[in-house]
């Protein structure tokens, strides 16, 4: 099983993806926190990456796809898996649609979480301070929010269009309430 958690920054990706996990038996794979790890190790996609995040921009679909495929590829991944953070272009997701039809597989459902961009911001800018994330800027939140409605929301219409089941959820409200509308939703 393949799915996506699928939603701007700040909206509960992360945060949902691990009740997800547990409770659906998926490997969550964040490329986020994978992107973050290769920054703190300082190797060359890290430092690319760096460069690109601070500034609130996404990574190039050619760098983020070869990541990925190497994660799937990884016989160490099981196959029942979440994607958090990726796709996040046309390109990604097109990409990735072709690296799983090979493996005859395809994405089996998608969580979007939908919440209203002031409270994104507000949760980003309380993130910062508590985790110290570099790329919490007010700056680079405002491009990525920029960066979300102009490519990444495609991603959403893709999906929907090839008649992949899509879970819209609310997500404002406290963990449990959000992850129970999910629940809700997807029945798997």
């Amino acid at each position: 099983m393949i799915g996506l958690i699928f939603g701007p920054p700040g909206s509960g990706k992360g945060t949902q993806a691990g009740h997800v996990e547990r409770e659906f038996k998926l490997s969550h794979l964040s490329t986020g926190d994978i992107l973050r790890a290769e920054v703190a190790r300082g190797s060359d996609i890290g430092k690319e990456a760096e460069r690109i995040m601070r500034a609130g921009d996404l990574v190039p679909d050619d760098l983020i796809i070869r990541i990925v495929q190497g994660i799937l590829r990884d016989p160490n991944v099981s196959s029942e898996v979440l994607l958090d953070g990726f796709p996040r272009t046309l390109e990604q997701a097109r990409a990735l649609d072709e690296m799983l039809a090979k493996e005859g597989h395809r994405v089996d459902f998608v969580i979007a979480f939908q919440v209203p961009e002031g409270v994104l911001v507000e949760r980003l800018l309380h993130r910062a301070a508590v985790e110290g994330r570099a790329d919490d800027t007010r700056e680079a939140i405002t491009e990525r929010m920029h960066e979300y409605r102009n490519l990444t929301a495609k991603v959403l219409d893709h999906y929907r269009e090839a008649g992949v089941r899509l879970a819209e959820i609310d997500g404002v409200g406290e963990v449990d309430q959000v992850f129970e509308r999910i629940r809700k939703a997807l029945k798997l």
